[in-house]
């Protein structure tokens, strides 16, 4: 498994599952670029890219096929 762990779907559950996993990246800049593109998706609602190493968490909200990161708390 490589470091960037990468989930999307259509209902954020909060309660996360292996069904929301889609793949691992080598970069953040990968995951970044995968997210983007799974963005234009008109059936996936956020997408989530989990630091394996750190530990950190960026979760976006797709709005309008963009890309919107969500702060602590407010997803």
């Amino acid at each position: 498994m490589k470091r960037y762990a990468f989930f999307c779907g259509a209902y954020n559950l909060m309660m996360g599952g292996i069904k929301d996993f889609r793949e691992s990246l080598e970069t953040e800049e990968e995951a970044k670029k995968k997210a983007e593109q799974i963005a234009k998706d008109p059936f996936v609602d956020w997408v989530q890219i989990f630091d394996k190493k750190s530990d950190a968490t960026t979760i976006y909200k797709v709005i309008d096929g963009k890309l919107v990161e969500c702060e602590a708390g407010t997803q």
